[in-house]
């Protein structure tokens, strides 16, 4: 899943090389980490699915912090953080929390490439939401998009009731956690939107996955896998997730959205679920389905037009 915001409007016009390579490097950063959550779970040595999401915010949170430390940057709040209430320093974390949460578990229960393209539907939701209660406009060749998108979804889920599942579990109740996934995600983007106004992008992406880590923390206990990996070997999966997908991957993101236009990043963050779908087969052994291959491409298709029309002029 991909974090978004726009760019420096002074950018919008403008297309760096360099930029938009970051971009891409971010969002195939952040296509690994399905698989290393599911490689981190594999073997008698493996830690559960709900400890790899504490673990993929938790050192995601040190790597921020590690970089702040470099650059000399204050971590804690001071009072005039406070100015506008302290919500901005649990909320985006508390939703971020919950969509690791459902994310990693709905990987027990259907595919990588479900849960990615499923999850990554919350950019639908974000724009609804927006329109609903905002009141922001929305344009035809949106609602195009998300009809499109929608049928998609039908079509993945149909996939699920028409192969085994990869792993002991229930593809259906898989699917439907992912696509909770994306109502969380939906709401982090929408906290950070709002918050975004009167803080720094890395100290609400630093305080998000502190915050969320917290919130992890006792599920996974809870979860009755084990919290710690029984191999040194087993820790370069959850070190991955969290210091390349979640740390890097969404610096790189953060760093290519100053030199690209917002439109033209969205839709290239599209190669994330394609990538991991890719990835899954190679690396997972989950083979996609024609169903599965047909609703994917809808889907992907359907929030391409999304994007594009998240981002074309209003007509009066």
């Amino acid at each position: 899943m991909t974090m978004t915001k726009l760019p420096h409007p002074g950018h919008e016009n403008a297309i760096s090389g360099r930029h938009l390579l970051a971009v891409i490097g971010g969002a195939l950063c952040i296509a690994f980490a399905p698989i290393f959550a599911v490689l981190s779970t594999r073997g008698p040595d493996g830690v559960g699915m709900w400890d790899a999401a504490f673990w993929r915010l938790f050192f995601g949170a040190l790597a921020l912090a590690i970089l702040f430390l470099i650059q000399r940057k204050r971590i804690l709040p001071t009072r005039r953080d406070f100015h506008y209430g302290n919500a901005w320093l649990w909320l985006p974390g508390l939703a971020l929390g919950g969509d690791f949460w459902v994310w990693h578990w709905s990987f027990e229960n259907t595919s990588v490439a479900n849960a990615t393209l499923l999850a990554n539907t919350a950019i639908i939701w974000v724009t609804l939401f927006a329109w609903f209660v905002w009141k922001e406009r929305i344009t035809r060749l949106f609602l195009g998009g998300a009809v499109l998108a929608f049928a998609g979804m039908i079509l993945l889920l149909a996939s699920s009731t028409r192969r085994e599942p990869p792993v002991a579990g229930d593809p259906v109740f898989g699917d439907f956690l992912a696509l909770l996934t994306a109502v969380f995600y939906a709401v982090y983007q929408l906290s950070i939107k709002r918050y975004r106004r009167e803080h720094s992008a890395p100290v609400l992406l630093f305080w998000a996955s502190a915050v969320g880590a917290l919130v992890l923390f006792p599920l996974a206990l809870s979860h009755g896998d084990p919290l710690l990996p029984g191999s040194a070997m087993m820790w370069l999966p959850l070190l991955g997730i969290g210091f390349l997908s979640h740390a890097c991957g969404q610096g790189l993101i953060a760093y290519g959205l100053g030199g690209v236009p917002a439109s033209l990043a969205s839709v290239t963050l599209l190669i994330q679920p394609v990538a991991t779908a890719i990835l899954g087969v190679s690396l997972l052994g989950q083979a996609l389905v024609p169903w599965q291959i047909a609703g994917a491409a809808v889907v992907v298709t359907g929030l391409f037009f999304a994007v594009r029309g998240q981002f074309a002029p209003m007509k009066n």
